[in-house]
């Protein structure tokens, strides 16, 4: 298991208010795993866009050779 850090960030009330909703809701057991989830999607949605990129890239040089 990995070695949980805190790290203090600044939100908008209406941005808390949401996170509780979801808590509320039962989506999520608290805020501080809203934010993991939101930080690892953030870094899926990156890793995805470079992995499409370089895909994008062997096309065209497999097709242009450029």
């Amino acid at each position: 298991m990995s070695v949980m850090q805190a790290i203090p960030a600044k939100l908008t009330s209406k941005l808390v208010k949401e996170m509780d909703v979801l808590v509320k809701e039962g989506l999520y057991s608290s805020r501080s795993e809203i934010l993991r989830d939101a930080v690892r999607q953030l870094i899926y949605k990156k890793q995805l866009k470079q992995l499409t990129q370089a895909v994008e890239e062997d096309i065209e040089w497999g097709l242009h050779g450029k």
